[in-house]
């Protein structure tokens, strides 16, 4: 079965949990949506001039399609956009409250780019997978998505399949179609793919936002990509949810005084008190 566009919430977060999708319409408005896509743009030169290319990545089948990393360094709208509940929500719903935000990133296909080859977004796990996600996916659509486009394209019920699709496996893709300033959710272990843009003239643009299980080392290694200004206007609690502190036990064990960088404890917050082997601060026999 595929999932339908729903403008309510609770509709997505059971679509979600049964389908390992969610397409929630209106998570922007007409004006944000209009306003974030130009941001991206102006974020795209400023990327290029930092030394950061926009294209000719080896997950992409050509140098047609864009990509847009370190956002937060960009922009500052990408910092609101991240960390707004109804995303949150969705996070929370898949891996809990102790997750970590492993990457943001933008994806722009371009007429005659290519599909990306199939994948699972924990396709890094060895399989057996686990029967709840590792890991998830929440995109913030700032054109409309069609079969024409480069839309994301799925394989239903593929996150109960316990694994990832095999190198040049074959299998029937469902074009995920919805229009500008929708909200699309994934399981991390649903297999999918950036469509194909046979369109003339469109360029098709999203916002991914990627979370893990706090204890699963993120894609971006922010200690070392953001930059110092960025850092300076960060909430410790944000730099939290990056991972910036470091490590599993960074309420628990300090960095000591010599460290370069501080943990949250020594910034005044506390920190997540569950530990890294799996249960809580509480003294265990």
């Amino acid at each position: 079965m595929t999932v339908t566009l729903t403008a309510d919430p609770e509709q997505a977060s059971r679509d979600l949990a049964e389908h390992g999708l969610a397409l929630l319409a209106g998570a922007l408005s007409p004006h944000e949506t209009r306003e974030v896509r130009q941001r991206l743009e102006a974020a795209i030169a400023v990327s290029e001039a930092d030394g950061v290319p926009t294209r000719g990545y080896a997950f992409d089948s050509d140098d047609l399609n864009e990509r847009v990393f370190h956002l937060f360094n960009l922009d500052p709208v990408f910092i609101d956009l991240i960390q707004r509940p109804l995303g949150v929500r969705f996070v929370e719903q898949t891996l809990g409250r102790a997750f970590l935000i492993s990457n943001f990133s933008a994806n722009i296909t371009a007429p005659g780019s290519r599909p990306m080859p199939l994948h699972a977004d924990q396709g890094y796990v060895l399989p057996p997978w686990p029967d709840q996600p590792l890991a998830c996916n929440v995109a913030w659509l700032l054109d409309d998505f069609t079969e024409d486009n480069g839309g994301t394209r799925y394989v239903p019920g593929s996150h109960r399949l316990g694994r990832g699709p095999a190198a040049g496996e074959t299998v029937s893709t469902v074009a995920i179609e919805a229009p500008a300033g929708s909200m699309l959710v994934m399981d991390g272990r649903l297999w999918h793919q950036t469509g194909a843009n046979r369109s003339r003239d469109c360029r098709r643009a999203a916002l991914f936002g990627y979370f893990v299980k706090r204890w699963l080392r993120p894609q971006i290694n922010w200690n070392a990509a953001l930059w110092p200004e960025t850092i300076a206007r960060l909430s410790p609690a944000f730099l939290d949810r990056l991972g910036y502190f470091h490590g599993n036990v960074e309420a628990q064990i300090p960095n000591g005084r010599r460290a370069v960088v501080p943990t949250v404890r020594d910034l005044g917050r506390d920190g997540d008190t569950a530990f890294a082997l799996g249960y809580g601060a509480a003294r265990e026999a």
